[in-house]
């Protein structure tokens, strides 16, 4: 054969390979660019906005749950026009999204620290117009936060809010994935090829087809609890290191992307609640009969002095199980609890912060990810919001302050605006507003009144809450978990009992009123 003949053959084959792809390439640019599925934002002409594609943000899931709607349902939308607004996107999982109370469609809820930061800002006439986006999402990690900050920077935001770090064991993909899919998709170029996968009309139609028509593909978790605990990384296991230096990465990679840009960033610390107790608790190593007995006869102890309010007792109790396992969560969290009885705060903190770093089902940021976030805002010279630390401060008594703590992580209602103050307080003073030293911070009850927030509506998610089925599945791991719970709903219900009895007198004294004159 002819080098010239052999030449043209290649040149066909590579051509009748490299042709449908390129083809395919482009019928997914032109696809995308009509209908912007797969980008965050979509337009709005006749509104002239830019609101939050939900699409883009489920498909971070490889899985499907009925009604589900991981972002918040206010502060959705943009004006596609920026001019001299000052344009605030804020990043991160659920906390950012304002679960759960802003993550609810049918409430229409607008309670998130994005929506209260928003109506504190623009309480003040000497600041710009401040335009107020939120881009959290349940379950969101840092490296979903990441990949979510590199697809907005086209809208010119002008300041990110970054609040993560409760997720980085549970994030989108590992709430799908089995633990050692999770070791390799914590990768940040696997993960991203994969999501650029999913982001093609190619995967979603096949993944239609799969659902559909051959009725395969769905993917559920019955049995949540069961599934967590088989796919936890163990406490000793040196893979909890990789995930804070992944940690580490993502966060900085998105903050020198951001200066690169000129856009500024505010990074808040998680706050966790170290008095929720640990959702499960791990021995180091299997304890023998003997050992075991032992242990269940100084834990059931333990628990009934504490219970009796014999605090001293107690301790001994669960000083005699810290001998037998020292990594025990339990065993730190009533120690923590005994010392806060007796009101030595510094030393209840250390126990509780090691209960929350020992639970083996890390829902809750490490204290190492609270360091972390701190490190790079002094080495890469950013604004740190020391959340954590503010509510340590409300609460004055080391740890962050409980009763603004609805579960182990999410803020109450009157914790979600104490939130957005304290992320006000530190933009100002730090000079994100040029010229603007000061400015006046509203009431909670001037800032629900702007926003149309209602105790009685809140009070109802409160008590809904308690009843979702992932809460009462991790419930059933921990007794301590389903009375926190039932505590929970019991106080929702009886305040809302409390509003309506209020609502029923003014209604009654108004009819007498009206019936008097």
């Amino acid at each position: 054969m002819k080098p010239s003949n052999r030449y043209k053959r290649v040149a066909f084959y590579v051509i009748a390979v490299i042709s449908p792809f390129i083809i395919w390439l482009a019928l997914e640019f032109i696809a995308n660019s009509i209908t912007h599925r797969f980008d965050p934002l979509k337009v709005d002409r006749q509104r002239k906005t830019l609101y939050l594609n939900q699409d883009y943000f489920t498909d971070f899931f490889l899985y499907d749950l009925e009604h589900f709607v991981n972002t918040s349902v206010s502060n959705r939308a943009i004006h596609l026009e920026k001019k001299n607004r000052f344009r605030i996107f804020c990043l991160g999982g659920s906390t950012t999204a304002g679960y759960p109370y802003g993550t609810l469609p049918e409430y229409k809820c607008p309670v998130s620290f994005p929506n209260y930061l928003r109506a504190i800002l623009q309480y003040n006439s000497n600041l710009p117009e401040i335009e107020m986006l939120n881009l959290g999402s349940n379950a969101f990690n840092s490296l979903s936060v990441l990949k979510v900050f590199e697809d907005i920077l086209k809208y010119n935001p002008d300041l990110v809010i970054v609040y993560t770090g409760h997720n980085e064991y549970f994030g989108p993909n590992e709430f799908a994935l089995s633990k050692q899919a999770n070791k390799v998709f914590t990768k940040k170029w696997l993960n991203n090829t994969f999501l650029n996968i999913r982001q093609t009309y190619l995967y979603q139609c096949l993944r239609w087809i799969l659902k559909k028509v051959l009725k395969r593909g769905e993917v559920e978790y019955k049995d949540y609890a069961e599934w967590s605990l088989q796919n936890t990384i163990a406490n000793d296991d040196p893979y909890h290191e990789t995930v804070r230096n992944n940690f580490e990465k993502n966060i900085t990679e998105l903050v020198r992307l951001a200066k690169k840009t000129g856009i500024k960033v505010v990074l808040s610390t998680p706050i966790s609640n170290l008095t929720f107790p640990p959702f499960f608790s791990r021995f180091t190593h299997e304890l023998n009969h003997e050992t075991s007995v032992l242990w269940d006869t100084l834990r059931i102890e333990a628990s009934r002095f504490f219970d009796q309010n014999k605090y001293d007792d107690a301790l001994s109790g669960w000083k005699q199980l810290y001998l037998i396992d020292s990594s025990f969560a339990e065993v730190h969290f009533y120690t923590g609890m005994n010392y806060n009885m007796f009101k030595e705060y510094d030393i209840a903190n250390q126990a509780l912060t090691r209960a929350t770093d020992l639970d083996a089902l890390p829902f809750r940021a490490k204290s190492s990810i609270r360091e972390i976030c701190r490190k790079i805002a002094n080495r890469e010279n950013i604004i740190l919001a020391d959340t954590d630390q503010f509510f340590r401060q409300l609460s004055g008594k080391f740890y962050p302050e409980p009763s603004l703590l609805l579960d182990h992580v999410h803020p109450t209602e009157p914790g979600y605006y104490y939130l957005a103050l304290f992320l006000a307080r530190t933009m100002v003073e730090n000079g994100v507003f040029p010229g603007v030293k000061e400015i006046q911070y509203p009431t909670l009850e001037k800032t629900r009144e702007a926003l149309g927030i209602y105790d009685f509506v809140a009070y109802k998610i409160e008590y809904d809450f308690t009843k979702q089925s992932y809460l009462k599945q991790l419930s059933e791991l921990n007794p301590a978990i389903k009375i926190r719970l039932g505590q929970i709903q019991e106080q929702a219900l009886l305040r809302a009992k409390e509003i309506e009895k209020e609502l029923f007198k003014e209604e009654l004294d108004a009819k007498k009123l009206e019936e008097k004159n």
